[in-house]
């Protein structure tokens, strides 16, 4: 949990800078009407934006987290409880790590850490994987 917490930090920043890159492409793409033959025209501005995020999302992953959602800036950090896997939920704007939730379930079901000096997480940081759609 201390572990998790701790990476909070830099964490912030890179999710802010890959929101608004986000936000950013989906901007471009709309003001074309996502029109592909328009957006050929602004190719490589958008391959670098593109570069840029995934770039920002790679180092997210470093760190541990996993991007759930960057609409809502969501990133979970998987960790060890009571001998099973959860994640902790965190969000932006959120001062610090205050929700878990099963592996198998999302941010609907994240359910308040009560007391989080009582709990005994076990960390065991793993580097996210994430299988290439191409």
């Amino acid at each position: 949990m201390e572990e998790a917490e701790a990476r909070l930090p830099n964490v912030r920043p890179l999710l802010e800078a890959a929101r608004r890159l986000k936000r950013e492409i989906e901007t471009i793409a709309a003001g074309y009407g996502y029109d592909t033959v328009l957006l050929e025209q602004e190719k490589p501005r958008f391959s670098a934006l593109l570069s840029q995020l995934s770039e920002k999302i790679d180092e997210l992953e470093d760190l541990g987290c996993y991007v759930k959602d960057l609409d809502i800036g969501l990133v979970d950090f998987l960790t060890s409880f009571e001998g099973r896997d959860i994640f902790l939920c965190w969000k932006l704007g959120e001062a610090h790590i205050g929700h878990w939730h099963e592996v198998d379930e999302g941010f609907a079901s994240r359910q308040e850490i009560l007391d989080m000096t009582q709990l005994d997480f076990e960390w065991e940081f793993e580097t996210p994987v994430v299988e290439n759609e191409n």
